[in-house]
């Protein structure tokens, strides 16, 4: 802040010269009058600008708190209506489960079945992922928004202040506020609330700053947790998908085992009884033939071929039944074409020819069959039955046309003598034998399909070797697993007690001759730093005595200056004061009375920071001592461990003489005795060189030896990383060992449903056994409506196992689907708890601002009341102080000292 430029017309005494009192009265009136109106209008700028700034903060703070708040609104709706949809799936899930229904192809086989559920799965997982990735692009975008527009404010902002700031540094000419002084202590104020404006802003920038970076930061882990999940959940679909599979192949297998093991010979006992019956037919059709032979030759003729036709179409049919059966099963098939074989062996010798080819086209088609998929096969037949359809319909056609047109010649040839009411029994009867023929023909053509089932035999043998080949592999892995635990342990158990030692051998070399080192560096440490802390104590209390004599000196010196200027002051406003009147005597004094008191508590103060300094001192002083002390008793204590090692020292010399002294007895033992026994002088020479080559090889050894341990060290070394390999390896290991017990116990709780499911297979199959065996019985009783009965089963048995396989299916696909919902929700009711608690400490932030924001305007406020009062007093006292210029630096003094204490503080 810029000082107040002030011109003064007033005409000065400095020398002792007399003075108009008259005009300068005037001239300070009309000076006054100028002040005042301009520190008015100063003012005024300065609240407005102030108002305006901090309607500009509350502006862009509200606008912040709305935009976050918003974002917030929106996530939470958007999640809440992620879950009510999840909500309203499920329900659908739920209700409209039963309506939901299979393509044929899908029940054929349980791998089909698992397609649909898994496209549904995925199709169900990826569009959340695509909204979630979306989602997070939208909050990225969002906040790069708001960062924008929150810079934007904070720029506009700062230009307002700084332009409040440039207004308030104008200059201004007067005259009153220079001469005091109290100008610049008043810039010095402002300029210290703005600097405090200027760190709330920058602090507001950072936090606001911080919180945009924390959400990025969470925005983004958010985006790499989606994709992670989104990868974990692929990886469970794919391993659930193989489980699965392998759970159906098990169950697939054990089914077919059951099928072939028992229902085999249901069905074809079931065939036999139909052949049986289909024979029966044949006789009855025959006998029926013969006995109208006699009446109507040429009808009988007629009508035979007919029947013979039939036949021919039935025996084909069974014939083909009958080659399936032999591909399917050799013990079987013995049974069935003998029975085939005398039902048409009178037209085996009509037909000769055309059967010998149809034979060659059947076992060239079985030779095709074998090597054909099971895709393949089942269109190859249901063409092939087409075809046959086709064909007989055809040829029904074609036999009827001709037996009307020959009815109606023999009845134009004969007339109306034949006996018609014979004659349309037997007809009914022919048709009714006819009928039932060409129905146990479908039933045995549609019965063919269960020789279908020996070509997967091959496929499920194949499967179980490969079962039995994985189970094998498990095993041996677990033994190697066992083995590597095993191996690991021994080394960790070598691997110690070699550590254990090598510690032991080091630890006894190095303690020898580490102590009388560490404890001659202490005594000279312990010297050295007595040392230094004492020099450092005597030139911390000679500078603190030489700042506090300075501080005292300088005081004097102050005081006795400001009595001096005082006297001068009060000989001049004596010998000024003649013509003055008593009130500004009045007013001279107490402005004496307030400088002085100024004077005494800025003194007071100082003293007051000399105290503190001297207190904190004496402190640091005591602490020191008090360390001191402590290194002293550590110093002694080492002296005495020192005093210890000496004495031992000392015995270890004196059992080192003791031990030399024992060695010269010794060796005068040795010289009487060599005197005595020169004669084996030759035998000792030899055992000293046998010695010396000891010696020589033990000192050999010893170094091999230190070879070896240096050699076995770094051996322990990469044992060491080996072991920190092998446990890595093993926790990764029992980390997947856990998974794969994980994975066994719910394979093992889907064995135990798909067995419960099998098992209500086994009892709703031992009904429809029931059920068959009574309609056998009707079919016996009633041959008339066995078409329609056997219908009504075979319709049975499809919607039966229909429904069987659609439920058991949607079960499990509702099942996955449920949890799949089920963690999704709780993801996101978690994400929406999250989301509450960050917006709520955003806002309790934001509001702490404001709070702090609205202090600082109070502060402020408090501000220009105290310089309207100041100013009051300046105008009050103006006509009188300018008449004295030493008061000009007095206050100037003073400002300098309040600076300096506000530096200080």
């Amino acid at each position: 802040m810029e000082s107040l430029e002030v011109m003064s017309n007033g005409v000065e005494s400095c020398n002792g010269d007399s003075v108009q009192l008259s005009n300068d009265v005037k001239e300070n009136d009309n000076r006054d009058l100028d002040l005042l109106q301009d520190l008015d209008s100063y003012w005024e700028e300065i609240s407005d600008r102030l108002t305006i700034s901090r309607m500009v903060s509350d502006s862009v703070i509200k606008g912040i708190v709305n935009a976050v708040t918003n974002d917030a609104a929106e996530k939470i709706a958007q999640k809440e209506l992620e879950v009510t949809k999840l909500k309203e799936m499920l329900h659908v899930y739920h209700v409209g489960g039963d309506d939901n229904e299979f393509s044929p192809m899908q029940r054929e086989s349980k791998g089909t079945e698992d397609r649909p559920i898994k496209k549904g799965a995925k199709g169900g997982m990826r569009p959340s992922f695509l909204e979630a990735v979306v989602q997070h692009d939208g909050i990225e975008k969002t906040l790069g928004i708001l960062r924008g527009t929150t810079e934007e404010h904070f720029r506009k902002l700062k230009n307002e202040i700084d332009g409040i700031r440039g207004c308030s540094s104008i200059k201004r000419i007067g005259s009153g506020s220079q001469l005091l002084g109290f100008g610049d202590i008043l810039q010095d104020n402002v300029s210290d609330r703005w600097i405090a404006v200027d760190r709330l802003l920058d602090s507001l920038k950072g936090t606001i700053e911080a919180v945009f970076q924390r959400v990025e930061g969470m925005v983004s882990s958010a985006k790499a947790s989606v994709c992670e999940w989104q990868q974990e959940q692929d990886f469970k679909a794919e391993i659930e998908a193989l489980v699965m599979r392998n759970c159906i192949w098990s169950v697939e297998e054990k089914n077919l085992d059951w099928f072939h093991g028992d229902k085999n010979l249901h069905w074809l006992g079931r065939m036999e009884e139909i052949s049986s019956l289909r024979e029966e037919l044949d006789s009855i059709s025959k006998s029926l033939s013969i006995s109208d032979i006699g009446h109507l030759s040429s009808h009988g003729s007629l009508e035979g071929d007919e029947e013979s036709n039939n036949y021919k179409k039935g025996d084909r049919l069974h014939r083909k039944v009958s080659s399936s059966l032999l591909s399917s099963s050799t013990v079987t098939s013995t049974s069935t074409p003998t029975s085939t074989s005398s039902s048409s062996s009178s037209l085996w010798e009509e037909n000769g020819k055309h059967d010998e080819s149809e034979i060659m086209q059947e076992h060239l088609n079985a030779t095709r069959l074998r090597h054909m998929s099971i895709d393949e096969l089942t269109n190859y037949y249901n063409n092939e039955m087409i075809k046959l359809k086709r064909s007989h319909e055809s040829e029904v056609l074609n036999l009827t046309e001709q037996l009307f047109s020959l009815r109606r010649e023999f009845f134009r040839e004969r007339g109306s003598s034949l006996p018609s009411k014979k004659s349309k029994e037997f007809d009914l009867l022919r048709r009714r034998i006819s009928e039932v023929i060409t129905k146990l023909d479908e039933v045995l053509v549609e019965k063919a399909g269960v020789a279908t089932f020996g070509i997967y035999e091959e496929s499920l043998s194949s499967l179980k070797d490969r079962l039995e080949l994985l189970i094998s592999e498990n095993k041996h892995l677990r033994y190697l697993l066992a083995d590597k635990k095993g191996e690991v342990k021994c080394l960790s158990l070598q691997v110690s007690e070699a550590a254990r030692k090598m510690s032991e051998h080091s630890m006894a070399e190095a303690k020898l001759l580490k102590t009388t080192a560490n404890l001659k560096s202490a005594a000279k440490d312990a010297d050295i730093e007595a040392l230094i802390v004492e020099d450092t104590y005597a030139c911390m209390l000679r500078g603190m005595m030489d700042q506090i004599n300075c501080i005292a000196e300088e005081s004097h010196m102050e005081n006795i200056y400001m009595q001096e200027i005082y006297k001068s002051i009060l000989k001049e406003a004596a010998h000024s004061a003649q013509p003055a009147s008593q009130c500004e005597i009045e007013d001279l004094s107490m402005e004496y009375t307030i400088k002085q008191e100024i004077c005494v508590l800025v003194f007071k103060e100082v003293m007051k920071d000399a105290e503190k300094n001297l207190n904190n001192l004496n402190l640091k002083y005591i602490e020191e001592n008090e360390l001191r002390v402590l290194i002293e008793i550590e110093k002694l204590e080492k002296e005495k461990q020192c005093e210890v090692e000496v004495a031992n020292t000392v015995r270890l010399k004196q059992e080192i003489l003791s031990l030399s002294e024992e060695k010269e007895q010794l060796a005068q033992d040795a010289t009487a005795a060599l005197e005595n026994e020169k004669e084996r002088y030759e035998l000792a020479a030899q055992e000293l060189h046998n010695l010396r080559d000891e010696t020589c090889r033990q000192q050999k050894l010893i170094s091999d030896s230190i070879e070896e341990s240096n050699a076995t060290k770094q051996n322990l070394t990469d044992a060491l990383e080996q072991i920190e390999r092998h446990k890595a390896d093993m926790c990764m290991l029992d980390q997947k060992l856990e998974l794969a017990m994980k994975e066994l116990s719910e394979v093992n709780e889907e064995r135990r449903m798909l067995l419960d499911a099998n098992q209500e297979k086994q009892n709703a199959l031992s009904l429809l056994e029931a059920k068959e065996r009574e309609h056998k019985q009707q079919l016996e009783s009633m041959a008339v409506y066995i078409r329609e009965l056997l219908k009504g089963v075979a319709e049975f048995e499809c919607r039966v196992t229909q429904d069987i396989s659609r439920k058991c299916s949607r079960l499990k696909s509702l099942s996955s689907q449920f949890r799949f919902l089920k963690q999704k929700a709780n993801v996101i009711v978690r994400r929406g708890l999250l989301y509450r608690q960050r917006l709520e400490k955003k806002c309790s932030d934001l509001e702490k601002a404001e709070a702090e924001v609205d202090l600082l305007g109070d502060e402020v406020g408090t501000l220009l009341s105290l310089v309207e009062k100041i100013y009051i007093a300046l105008d009050h006292y103006s006509p009188v102080l300018k008449h004295y210029p030493g008061i000009t630096e007095i206050l100037k003094l003073i400002r300098r000292e309040l600076t300096g204490e506000i530096k200080a503080a």
